[in-house]
């Protein structure tokens, strides 16, 4: 399965990574969002990758004072929000404003974009009506830019 990685323009995670690490203020604070998924399990493993040993990761936002401590002692911080607080606007940049107070000289919004699945009637599992609630309420969220100095859309990219 291939990915599309985008930041106003087609780009390789490579060079998204680079970016990150050599071209952009630092602290660098990331918010990685999306419905929960294998596709952003994938995503998330592609961050791992990129900035190994640059980066600290949470799977839900820790308390402030620890993102404080944490902003101030590693050149990025990697936030990971799942699908109910993904899509709460709201929460999302309340996070980004958290993470700008403490220091970020950056913040980056990754949004693991996923299609919905097709539902058929009395056939799909309710893992699957749920699935595309979550994708709703995210789409229904607005995911932009807002408050932040790179908005990076990642697509999986459909084979044919």
């Amino acid at each position: 399965m291939s990915k599309k990685w985008e930041n106003r323009r087609v780009s390789t995670p490579e060079r998204i990574f680079d970016e990150i690490k050599e071209e952009m203020a630092q602290p660098v604070g990331i918010v990685l969002f999306g419905a929960d998924c294998d596709f952003k399990n994938e995503v998330l493993d592609a961050i791992v990758d990129g900035l190994r040993g640059f980066a600290r990761y949470y799977t839900k936002a820790p308390d402030t004072a620890t993102l404080v401590r944490n902003i101030k002692n590693h050149s990025a911080v990697v936030v990971t929000l799942d699908s109910a607080e993904s899509s709460t606007h709201g929460l999302r940049y309340e996070l980004v404003k958290v993470m700008r107070n403490a220091g970020a000289g950056s913040v980056v919004g990754i949004y693991a974009k996923v299609d919905k699945v097709p539902v058929r009637p009395l056939m799909s599992s309710l893992e699957k009506v749920e699935f595309n609630k979550q994708i709703t309420a995210i789409e229904q969220s607005n995911p932009n830019a807002d408050g932040l100095d790179y908005f990076i859309v990642v697509e999986e990219e459909k084979e044919g």
